[in-house]
């Protein structure tokens, strides 16, 4: 901050001085524009595009400055005729017509920039573009074309540029100064930052020591523990494996009374299965014989001769030898009968 100031009292110093020379420093001197050769109007009306110098000297600034500026006008005569009714010369335009408009207006631009250190730095390019803008717009006029405009150079008070020099120079002292404040700080806190990384480091190898050894010895107690433990798990699981086969042994047992008795009641079951079938057959025969001897009975009742063919067949395949008598007796045959076939089914 103290360098800062220094330099901006020092900066102000410099420009005040320099304000109050050029009110009485000499005017720069350029050497006098050659006088062009005289020429008609007529002779150049079909010539190429006209050239013209201008130097104006100690232009004052809006801030008082003077400063001195070469420009170069490059014009055309566009309408000759109505030139000619005004001018005889190329220079009589320039001396009586183009100069003096060109120096007003530069003294215009020039009234308007109220900086020298502006026109010297940031505002330079807009201050030559306002010049040649002005030109453009104004210095022409009917038949007189303006198609290029050159700013060739600006002339600033040797007192300003030599200030302007110097506070350069200090600015630069100044930014070099800064700037090995700026390493040097930059260093102590690298060293300091080194300083305490360092610090860490050791504070960090100290704790990571520690916790190795802390590391090491519940290692250790954590390995014992493990065999502790893998004994007390191997006799667990020989006990745990002791119950299982002896239950195991149980449950085979157990299986295997089951399975008998399974495989018993499925023997009763078949056996009664099979005496339930058998029942069942012997009552589907008998209602079968019972539909047979019903389908007779039928058969008897509609037919009477062939039902006694029947029996006498049946009654004769029961009789070995029939002696037939020769009476008129009808009961001798019922007789015979009677003999042969026992009365209510009893007997042979």
């Amino acid at each position: 901050m103290i360098m800062k100031r220094v330099f901006f009292v020092f900066s102000a110093v410099l420009l005040l001085i320099f304000f109050f020379s050029c009110k009485n420093e000499p005017a720069v001197q350029f050497p006098e524009e050659p006088e062009p050769e005289t020429t008609t109007l007529e002779d150049t009306i079909t010539s190429k595009d006209q050239m013209a110098f201008f130097t104006f000297q100690n232009v004052l600034l809006g801030d008082g400055v003077p400063l001195t500026i070469e420009l170069a006008i490059r014009w055309k005569i566009t309408d000759a005729e109505q030139v000619l009714t005004q001018f005889n010369t190329v220079y009589d335009f320039q001396r009586i017509v183009l100069r003096p408009r060109a120096k007003e207006l530069v003294s215009q631009v020039f009234n308007e920039f109220n900086s020298v250190d502006s026109v010297f730095s940031s505002q330079r390019q807009e201050f030559i573009g306002q010049v040649k803008e002005r030109f453009y717009e104004h210095l022409g006029e009917d038949g007189i074309f303006i198609k290029e405009v050159i700013c060739s150079h600006i002339h600033f008070p040797k007192t300003y540029t030599d200030a302007m020099e110097q506070a350069g120079l200090q600015r630069q002292e100044l930014e070099r100064i800064n700037q090995e404040k700026l390493i040097a700080i930059a260093k102590a806190e690298a060293e300091r930052s080194k300083a305490e990384a360092n610090a860490k480091v050791e504070i960090a190898k100290a704790k990571a020591e520690d916790r190795v050894e802390k590391i090491k010895a519940e290692t250790e107690k954590n390995r014992r523990q493990s065999m502790l433990e893998s004994a007390e798990t191997k006799k667990q699981i020989a006990l745990k494996q002791t119950q299982s086969d002896a239950e195991r042994k149980k449950l085979l047992a157990k299986v295997d009374l089951e399975k008998e008795r399974d495989i018993k009641k499925l023997e009763i079951q078949h056996k009664r299965e099979l005496v339930e079938v058998e029942v069942e057959k012997k009552k589907k025969m008998d209602i079968a014989d019972f539909e047979v001897q019903m389908e007779l009975a039928k058969v008897f009742q509609d037919n009477p001769i062939y039902a006694s063919y029947l029996v006498n067949k049946e009654l004769a395949s029961k009789v070995q030898i029939a002696v037939l008598p020769n009476g008129s007796d009808p009961n001798v045959f019922g007789g015979l009968l009677q003999q042969t076939i026992p009365v209510g089914g009893k007997g042979k």
